[in-house]
């Protein structure tokens, strides 16, 4: 019993200590600002949540771990701040309570959607794929196998979707619609930057 109580302490005090990184995080963007150019920033700070999204369920590691909700702390309040700073610029201010109220149901919305959507299929595909499917025969030399590989490597595969949806948008003309909007200035293409 006194081993599980550590443990649970150990964590405790994991996230209390990550929890500064979200602080450290705001202090960066009142230090440093948004730049010129939020919407770019916004896209690139989603480029990194991604990344570390792919990267920390590798292999099952606390230091993986760690580091990936460290960087995903420090980036949240430059991902906030952005979005915010967009909504504020671009919409009409007599329709910014409408679109504020809009965004934050979405965003309500999502969690339940994507919790009844992924659970059931990493429960009945990719746990079983990872325990005693040809997952433990394809990758798990190297991945590693069981329950918890199956959930890491949801991780892995929603990271990589969402760097593709992330990269593409980028490149996307309704990108550089809003980023003219926002700053005033044509954006290039990624053909014509060259």
């Amino acid at each position: 019993m006194g081993c599980i109580s550590c443990q649970v302490q150990a964590w405790g005090l994991l996230w209390g200590a990550l929890s500064t990184c979200f602080i450290l995080g705001g202090l960066a963007v009142a230090k440093t600002g948004l730049g010129k150019n939020p919407v770019r920033l916004l896209l690139l700070v989603n480029i990194g949540f991604w990344s570390v999204s792919c990267l920390f369920p590798l292999q099952s590691s606390v230091i993986l771990l760690t580091a990936g909700m460290a960087v995903y702390m420090l980036l949240g309040p430059y991902a906030e701040a952005a979005e915010q700073t967009i909504l504020q610029k671009v919409m009409p201010y007599e329709r910014q309570g409408r679109v504020f109220g809009f965004a934050q149901s979405i965003e309500q919305a999502a969690s339940p959607l994507t919790a009844f959507l992924i659970g059931p299929i990493t429960q009945l595909v990719f746990i079983p794929f990872m325990t005693t499917g040809a997952g433990v025969d394809l990758i798990g030399g190297w991945f590693g196998t069981g329950p918890d590989r199956g959930i890491a490597l949801v991780f892995v595969l929603t990271g990589l979707l969402g760097l593709v949806v992330t990269l593409l948008a980028l490149r996307s003309r309704p990108y550089r619609q809003l980023s003219e909007r926002y700053t005033g200035e044509p954006e290039l293409a990624p053909a014509q930057a060259q």
